[in-house]
């Protein structure tokens, strides 16, 4: 909860930094006119990202992906990121009726992409390069009964290019929560997204 609070916070922040516009006299009775504004733009800029949390019955889950972008047109951003996720998944029992869990710790950088077709509706792909640390437990047998295990762990990697659909939701001014709809088309062997639809959520300045 603290986590999801300082990112709302730094949101709200940084809308009344990047959401300035640029002005120049223009000599008339009626004040001013918008100056055009040539090559970088930092009210281009898009920052954000979403943090996923979820706990259950031999399962539990947290991830945060922060993002950082440009828009290109009125109606494309592109940009890169740096997510990390957790998962705990129940495994087994011991004969001592102790659980046992696989843990695993993911870290993605990626580039992303968001293209308005039809607003609020627009389409999203990410690509991501997987680091995955699986750390998990097999039984040892030295004592005569599986009542102990032995640590293992494995590290893998996987490229994951994952295409979608999303709806944005503004959140007045130029900040706005977005839902997205994925999937990877990859399919790598050690994905985290194997054969299954990713959903995601999170909040954007400037999107």
């Amino acid at each position: 909860m603290k986590q999801m609070l300082c990112t709302l916070l730094l949101c709200a922040g940084l809308l009344s930094v990047s959401a300035q516009d640029v002005y120049n006299s223009s000599g008339k009775a009626n004040g001013y006119r918008k100056k055009e504004q040539k090559g970088y733009d930092p009210a281009k800029l898009v920052i954000g990202g979403g943090l996923n949390a979820g706990l259950s019955s031999g399962y539990a889950n947290f991830g945060i992906s922060p993002k950082v972008g440009y828009k290109l047109t009125d109606f494309l951003a592109v940009g890169v990121g740096l997510g990390y996720q957790y998962y705990k998944i129940y495994d087994y029992t011991l004969s001592n009726n102790q659980e046992q869990f696989q843990h695993y710790n993911i870290v993605f950088p990626g580039v992303w992409a968001k293209c308005m077709v039809y607003n609020p509706i627009f389409i999203a792909t990410d690509f991501e390069y997987d680091i995955t640390n699986i750390r998990y437990y097999v039984p040892d047998y030295s004592s005569g009964t599986a009542d102990r295990t032995v640590r293992r762990t494995q590290s893998v990697t996987a490229a994951c290019l994952l295409v979608g659909a999303g709806y944005k939701q503004s959140l007045g001014g130029r900040t706005s929560a977005t839902f997205e709809i994925m999937y990877d088309v990859l399919q790598a062997d050690y994905s985290p997204y194997k054969s299954q639809l990713v959903y995601r959520a999170g909040i954007y300045v400037g999107l």
